[in-house]
């Protein structure tokens, strides 16, 4: 996910906690009978109030209310759902300062190393943009007897090849273990 996703996100998200803890408060002053909420109430114009849905105006101002509501909706939706790919990225340790590597390929050459440790049962991989970093992702489905520690430490060493082989570029590696459900045993102990 990108940085921008992440800090929309958190905006829409601290604008609606706000919104419903304000109205929160409101509900619990105005429940204990507060003279915070009874003094704010007391201000308001309630005919003026009542009328507003019989004014000329209000289907068309609950229209775009909602058409608005719904297209910000959606394009949020969008937002988080979009996969944040990610194409090349420069090598800096280099004598050419244009030289760069596209991270696809690299992908699935560390799927296939990872591909060829005991236990691994499937491999999938690719090159993403996390939060504004270039990563190498790879999720391994995995036999539930694999050994953890002989596993973690294949794919640190495999994954610090990869590092290697990128020198001064800001990638990051991401090898995500997933574990198979055991098989259940038929027969009755």
């Amino acid at each position: 996910m990108r940085r921008r996703t992440v800090v929309l996100d958190r905006i829409v998200a601290l604008a609606a906690g706000a919104a419903l803890l304000a109205g929160g408060l409101l509900a619990v002053t105005w429940r204990a009978g507060l003279d915070v909420s009874t003094e704010l109430v007391h201000h308001l114009d309630r005919a003026r109030i009542a009328a507003l849905p019989d004014a000329h105006w209000w289907p068309t101002a609950l229209a775009v209310t909602c058409a608005v509501s719904l297209l910000a909706g959606l394009s949020l939706l969008v937002v988080n759902l979009r996969r944040g790919r990610t194409a090349t990225v420069r090598i800096g340790d280099t004598p050419d300062p244009d030289l760069s590597v596209d991270l696809g390929p690299m992908a699935v050459g560390l799927a296939a190393e990872l591909s060829a440790l005991p236990g691994v049962r499937t491999v999938r991989s690719a090159a993403v943009d996390d939060r504004g970093r270039a990563t190498l992702r790879v999720t391994v489905l995995a036999d539930p007897t694999v050994d953890l520690q002989e596993f973690t430490r294949d794919a640190g060493a495999i994954a610090l090849s990869m590092a290697a082989a990128l020198p001064g570029a800001p990638v990051a590696t991401q090898v995500l273990l997933h574990l198979d459900p055991a098989e259940h045993s038929s027969e009755p102990a």
